[in-house]
């Protein structure tokens, strides 16, 4: 399960494209009650990554929510950006050529849909077959 970043800053993100990972580092801000969950920094780890997108960021991003969501939900709100960058780079995969059945074929793969989104700043989605919480 995922934590709440509500109000989190992202500190950083990176992208290993040999290992197809990505890390999101997010911050609590200080100032911020912590209500009764413990205040802690979170790493989330995505493994197996098979596609992604970000944009907007403003050095300065400031988290909404991270939520896993069904892969059908990443099609239905970015499939015309992804079927754009598919023709345009062959980006994200082979699978992005035919995104009529691109759901099925990832979820056979156990792929899992995620969108970051963002009070303020960067957001997007990933498909990766895991996410794993690293707390700091």
């Amino acid at each position: 399960m995922l934590p709440s970043l509500h109000d989190d800053f992202l500190v950083s993100y990176e992208v290993n494209c040999e290992t197809r990972q990505i890390k999101l580092c997010a911050k609590r801000d200080p100032r911020v009650p912590a209500g009764n969950e413990e205040r802690t920094n979170h790493t989330i780890v995505f493994n197996g990554v098979e596609g992604y997108q970000f944009e907007n960021d403003n050095f300065g991003n400031i988290i909404f929510s991270l939520d896993a969501v069904p892969i059908e939900r990443i099609f239905a709100t970015y499939g015309s950006r992804i079927a754009e960058s598919y023709c345009m780079a062959g980006a994200p995969d082979s699978w992005a050529a035919d995104l009529a059945s691109a759901p099925q074929v990832l979820a056979a793969n156990a792929t899992q849909g995620f969108i970051l989104s963002s009070s303020y700043g960067l957001s997007g989605w990933i498909l990766a077959k895991e996410a794993l919480v690293e707390q700091s």
